[in-house]
């Protein structure tokens, strides 16, 4: 590769088939440099489907991870800090963008279903289900929905108006869910397609966004509750976006909301989002069962989180056994706490305040516990938490003075170390 220009390089990398391929990158995609510095270089990858350009005319300000920086702190410095310009947050296939003027949102865009502008006038009640199907027969690509609804006098255009602030309310908001994901902001003045004058000031946005999440976090623990069952009713989503259809159509072979979402390839948060907008529609009942039939179905939602956390615990005993017959309990039990203190603060909503067991061991159930109220993808956090534990065990194996021969004790969980995918 040749030398990377000091600024942001309009154009794509010329990149080798090897490096495209280390770098996984698909037939389509292409590279272009965002910022480098002496010790790091930031790409972006660029795709036919890319949802959003970057501003390539505006400094970089601002790079950090949800997981350290949540969205409402980052908006919130932003705010305070009268700044303007783009912010752009990506998650898996999740991308959303706002823009700010001297500190507050003027507009915000979203590629995700749940977040269109039909969704959200339905969601509040300002369209009726049969109106919005009926957009969305007349919708067309090169179409805008609101000009759609315009035209047939569902809307005046002052009501379109109060409409996209709406929706614009609605996507900021979504954003304080995500556990996960990054985020980068370019400062200056950056013009959107449209511009809005929020009804509600940055900082209340914020602080409204924030009951939302806990509203929805509550609502996606009790879906995910194994005694839950969600039954479709009538036609289902018809009219609805492709997310609800596909859904529907996975709720309809079986009734459990968490297995329903994976086989639907949906993120549980947004899979929440769409359930309620589905009960709005009529088109989805929920009901509880009780504990004897939900146990007769042996199929509980939450039984991959729980086995996935016992494995992880399971991987950490065995790890821990050897240190523990050489050192004795006491003294590993002391590094455990040190190491569990110092993971919690980067995973507080799994490890904070959490207590340690003999020899340094945690409780599965409080673990369990603790993850089903994490917004996002619970398996990838759990992974990731107690994956930093484990590698330091056996880095700890590995090098301790006393254990002639790690390997022995590696080698014996290799098995069930694969079968984790950490």
């Amino acid at each position: 590769m040749s030398e990377l220009p000091s600024k942001p390089y309009p154009g794509p990398l010329s990149l080798s088939d090897e490096l495209r391929e280390q770098l996984e990158l698909e037939a389509n995609d292409s590279l272009r440099v965002l910022q480098r510095d002496v010790r790091t270089v930031l790409l972006e990858r660029v795709r036919e489907t890319s949802g959003f350009a970057v501003p390539w005319d505006r400094d970089l300000v601002l790079s950090a991870n949800v997981r350290a920086f949540p969205l409402a702190d980052v908006l919130s410095m932003l705010h305070r800090a009268n700044k303007s310009g783009f912010l752009l947050f990506g998650y898996a296939d999740h991308e959303k963008a706002v823009y700010l003027h001297r500190g507050e949102v003027v507009f915000a865009a979203s590629n995700q279903g749940v977040d269109r502008l039909g969704e959200c006038l339905f969601r509040s009640g300002i369209l009726t289900l049969e109106q919005l199907q009926d957009a969305e027969r007349r919708w067309s690509p090169n179409a805008r929905l609101g000009k759609i609804l315009v035209e047939r006098n569902v809307l005046t255009p002052r009501e379109l108006w109060n409409g996209v602030k709406l929706q614009v309310e609605e996507i900021v908001r979504s954003l304080f869910a995500y556990t996960e994901g990054s985020v980068h902001f370019w400062e200056g003045e950056v013009q959107p397609d449209n511009v809005v004058r929020l009804t509600l000031p940055t900082r209340k946005l914020i602080s409204q966004g924030l009951r939302r999440r806990d509203e929805l976090l509550k609502f996606l623990a009790a879906l995910e509750d194994p005694a839950v069952r969600l039954e479709i009713m009538g036609t289902g989503a018809d009219g609805l976006s492709g997310n609800a259809h596909r859904l529907c159509d996975q709720l309809k072979e079986t009734p459990q909301f968490t297995v329903a979402c994976h086989a639907a390839g949906l993120d549980p948060l947004s899979g929440a989002r769409i359930v309620q907008m589905l009960r709005l529609a009529g088109s989805v009942q929920i009901e509880r069962v009780d504990d004897e039939a939900a146990a007769e179905a042996g199929t509980d939602p939450g039984t991959a989180l729980a086995e996935l956390i016992k494995g992880l615990l399971s991987l950490m005993a065995e790890l821990a056994t050897p240190l523990v017959a050489t050192d004795g309990a006491e003294a590993v039990q002391e590094r455990m706490t040190v190491l569990l203190e110092d993971t919690a603060s980067r995973y507080p909503e799994l490890l904070a305040d959490v207590e340690l067991g003999f020899a340094g061991g945690l409780d599965p159930a409080e673990i369990e516990a603790r993850a089903r109220k994490i917004g996002g993808d619970r398996e990838r956090y759990v992974r990731s938490a107690l994956g930093e534990m484990i590698t330091y065990l056996e880095f700890e194996l590995r090098n301790h003075p006393r254990i002639d021969d790690p390997d022995v004790y590696l080698d014996a969980v290799e098995g069930l170390r694969a079968t984790l995918d950490i």
